[in-house]
């Protein structure tokens, strides 16, 4: 009897874990089906500053993200916000029926400059092999456990198009298309289209 009610007492208290902060003991033997993470978008942005200028702003001031990618050689991944945590990357945001996606999203801001005027118009810089590289294996980890779907991994120009450009026409959006990560269209689809666009009379005068 002794044994039995041991084994009674290890099962009922197997499923206990004691609160945090002295609150209420919570039982989690049970673990409902109908769930999923909080996280269900992933926005790409690029910083238009130096590192130094980066790491400054986005840890003293009001805006922050979850991650930073820097343009170190090597480059590196720093993390400034816990994924748990609501950073505030997004601003005034929305994506297919979807508002305020600061509450439903990782950020990732690239150290890149952005775009400069010239003479020749405006110019983009690149990103560095390394760099994207890097981006690209933190998008991966990030999309797998949080189970993303690849038409909610965006750019910051996707979420808020009459406010940002980042992290604009120089970012590899085709090699995360190769990977999966994002929806890229069928090229014989693409060249089909052209193809009715091309005919006389296919485009409206305006």
């Amino acid at each position: 009897m002794v044994l039995v009610a041991g084994v009674a007492l290890g099962v009922s208290l197997g499923g206990c874990a004691t609160g945090e902060r002295g609150g209420p003991t919570i039982d989690t033997r049970y673990r409902a089906q109908g769930q999923d993470s909080r996280v269900q978008h992933l926005v790409i942005h690029f910083t238009s500053e130096t590192m130094a200028r980066s790491v400054q702003i986005l840890t003293q001031e009001e805006v922050s993200a979850h991650y930073l990618v820097s343009d170190e050689t090597p480059p590196r991944i720093y993390r400034l916000v816990d994924e748990s945590q609501r950073a505030w990357h997004a601003g005034l945001s929305s994506w297919r029926g979807n508002t305020a996606l600061n509450a439903s999203s990782i950020g990732i801001e690239i150290v890149n400059p952005g775009p400069s005027d010239t003479a020749q118009g405006r110019v983009y810089a690149p990103y560095p092999s390394q760099q994207i590289d890097l981006v690209i294996s933190l998008v991966k980890d990030i999309v797998a456990r949080h189970q993303i779907k690849p038409e909610r991994v965006v750019g910051h120009s996707d979420i808020a198009p009459q406010r940002k450009v980042d992290p604009g026409p120089r970012f590899p959006w085709f090699r995360l298309g190769e990977l999966g990560l994002i929806p890229w269209p069928d090229k014989g689809r693409v060249r089909a289209q052209q193809a009715l666009f091309a005919e006389p009379g296919a485009l409206p005068d305006v």
